[in-house]
């Protein structure tokens, strides 16, 4: 299940070299205010891995993700904090 506060962080056509060769490759940063466990991560990994490899031809073995979990009082939205 994802949930309300969750942002994740893609760039495209950043040179990465990874394992040694410049093969395609990605790392991602989840950030969320809340939510997160390791049963989450790892849905979430497993869905965002497939994504990359079934559109963008990223293989799952050259993928990293990186995941933050906040307080509400660490982000700043609509005037006020979460």
């Amino acid at each position: 299940m994802f949930y309300k506060y969750v942002m994740i962080v893609l760039k495209g056509s950043v040179p990465m070299s990874c394992g040694g060769t410049e093969q395609p490759a990605a790392f991602g940063e989840v950030a969320s205010v809340g939510g997160l466990n390791p049963d989450v991560n790892k849905e979430m990994s497993a869905a965002i891995s497939n994504i990359l490899e079934t559109r963008l031809s990223v293989p799952k073995n050259r993928f990293f993700l990186k995941f933050h979990d906040f307080k509400g009082s660490d982000f700043g939205w609509n005037g006020s904090t979460m």
